[in-house]
């Protein structure tokens, strides 16, 4: 199905889909920070030229949600200006591009999931930064794309909402987490498997893919506690407000995944089975 280009290989995502793609027996290479810019469209033009791909995969974004308030240009040139260098060496190259994006396209106030065609109206410069990165690139590649939003992300390769709070149980007796945030964790895994298959298929448009199923951050944060031992640690619902972070955040992002489901035959597992599943490769690798 033709060789692929990971760009963003080393995040917790890319080496999950790494690791996918050799076991799949596919030919690929995956490039990070240092190997290629895509700021740069002379640095993607450069890299592109070197391993001829027929599939590129962009997963490289600035992903600091409070840092994008502050470092709105940086934001944008990587979230924006990066997948538009990407769109457009693939549109005249004829390759198939692959772009994550994200459920903070959309300003929560909904209550229902979000469908693909839903309007997008994101509340922060991430949001902001992100959903231009989608518009350009259906402007430059309308017919030879696929952009997978989806949300929540936790994974073994990266720092994480999990590991946050295994590490928080270790250390205090009362843990106070956002109960006014709704959305679908997602495991890295079984994203990554997915946004492959999606690949492999040349699937275009857009497309949520998320695990199935909805929670709270206290949700998540309460089954994370039961699931490692730390039922002595009691976990208390706070609200986005009080928390008074830099950045604003979705109230519901919770994204409808019917399209993928209609697509492929079924959806994704619960984040009830596939957090199960990362705590338990989580404990296979050791880690503490």
């Amino acid at each position: 199905m033709g060789f692929y280009i990971v760009i963003g290989s080393a995040g917790m995502l890319g080496t999950d889909l790494m690791e996918i793609l050799q076991e799949s027996g596919l030919a690929a290479v995956g490039l990070d920070v240092g190997e290629v810019d895509i700021r740069s469209e002379d640095s993607i033009r450069k890299a592109l030229a070197r391993f001829d791909p027929g599939v590129i995969i962009n997963l490289a974004a600035m992903t600091d949600v409070d840092g994008c308030e502050t470092r709105q240009e940086e934001a944008f040139s990587v979230n924006a200006k990066g997948p538009e260098n990407l769109a457009r060496a693939a549109a005249r190259r004829g390759d198939f591009f692959v772009q994550l994006s994200t459920d903070y396209v959309f300003d929560g106030l909904s209550r229902v999931p979000y469908k693909e065609d839903d309007p997008m109206n994101p509340l922060g410069m991430y949001g902001k930064s992100k959903a231009q990165g989608e518009l350009l690139i259906r402007e430059l590649l309308p017919d030879n794309h696929c952009i997978v939003r989806t949300s929540w992300l936790y994974g073994t390769h990266g720092k994480n909402f999990v590991e946050a709070i295994i590490d928080a149980a270790q250390k205090r007796p009362v843990l106070n987490v956002v109960n006014d945030q709704r959305g679908r964790p997602t495991y890295t895994m079984d994203l990554a498997r997915a946004v492959l298959g999606l690949a492999e298929m040349r699937t275009r448009g857009t497309f949520h893919v998320t695990n199935s199923g909805e929670a709270t951050w206290y949700d998540f944060a309460v089954r994370i506690v039961e699931r490692t031992g730390f039922s002595h640690v009691r976990v208390e619902p706070t609200t986005t407000e009080q928390l008074s972070r830099p950045a604003p955040r979705p109230g519901y992002s919770v994204l409808d995944n019917s399209r993928f489901v209609e697509l492929t035959g079924k959806p994704l597992r619960s984040w009830e089975q596939a957090l199960d599943d990362y705590l338990a490769t989580r404990g296979r690798k050791g880690t503490p």
